[in-house]
């Protein structure tokens, strides 16, 4: 049995998958959210306690198309995935119910996402390999990403699922990749509360969950994670299904990197 990677203590993590609102397009929600939204949110938590970072990860289209032309599942119906990290998930419920988000960040919310229908996830997440960006309010060059959204195996407990995606799932994308090289962060996200009902921004939700655990992966193209999809193809130990998204990331804010913008 290989090593088992561990969940880390230091941070959580939150991706919330969002929604535009119907009476905007995709190019205004993609513009607002990077070029204003970004800000609005960046000024509200500067010098407040537990964030560790904050993520934009935006569609990106052309490469999406092609997954579909290869005929790969896609994860579809969203616009774009927030990802936060902080300290604790005490730090994390204090920071959207402070009386300043609810009358400046909130309401920046409602211009462009339809918030009944993003959905937010709790997670505690493995780092298998890591790299720190220089945050910025522009989409990054120097990285593909890919969002895995991978369902466990019929039959599988979560338990014994999620023992085999960080032993033997882990070993096998290392070895069967340039880990560290053409693939430069690998990261699980595991269901910090798998068992509670689905909420999205702003109630309890009845729709089923599809998947039980979330890989992001960054390469230093989309010709690389292409590659790395046959891979989980080929790991069937107590994989499902997997569902994709590429993205286009900006990193807003990264304590790691030891700046801010």
């Amino acid at each position: 049995m290989p090593a088992q990677h561990a969940l880390r203590t230091d941070r959580i993590r939150t991706l919330i998958f969002l929604r535009k609102k119907s009476s905007i397009s995709y190019e205004e929600f993609d513009q607002y959210w990077l070029q204003v939204h970004s800000k609005v949110f960046a000024n509200y938590v500067e010098g407040k306690r537990g964030i560790l970072k904050y993520e934009q990860m935006h569609i990106n289209l052309a490469e999406e198309a092609k997954l579909k032309g290869l005929g790969l599942a896609v994860l579809e119906g969203y616009n774009g995935v927030a990802l936060f990290d902080l300290n604790s998930f005490d730090d994390s419920s204090a920071l959207w119910s402070t009386d300043e988000y609810f009358s400046v960040v909130l309401p920046d919310e409602e211009k462009f996402i339809d918030r009944p229908t993003s959905f937010v996830f709790r997670f505690n997440l493995a780092t298998i390999v890591d790299s720190v960006a220089i945050p910025s309010y522009d989409i990054r060059k120097d990285t593909a990403r890919m969002l895995v959204l991978v369902a466990r195996r019929e039959g599988t407990s979560m338990a014994e699922f999620t023992e085999s995606v960080l032993s033997e799932h882990a070993r096998v994308l290392c070895e069967d990749t340039q880990m560290d090289k053409e693939i430069t962060k690998y990261e699980q996200l595991h269901l910090a509360f798998p068992s509670e009902p689905i909420k999205t921004l702003d109630e309890l939700s009845s729709v089923p969950r599809e998947w039980d655990e979330v890989e992001i992966i960054d390469a230093c193209s989309y010709d690389s994670l292409f590659r790395l999809h046959k891979t989980f193809a080929n790991d069937s130990a107590a994989l499902g299904g997997t569902y994709l998204l590429p993205v286009n990331v900006a990193t807003i804010i990264d304590k790691d990197a030891h700046y801010s913008v």
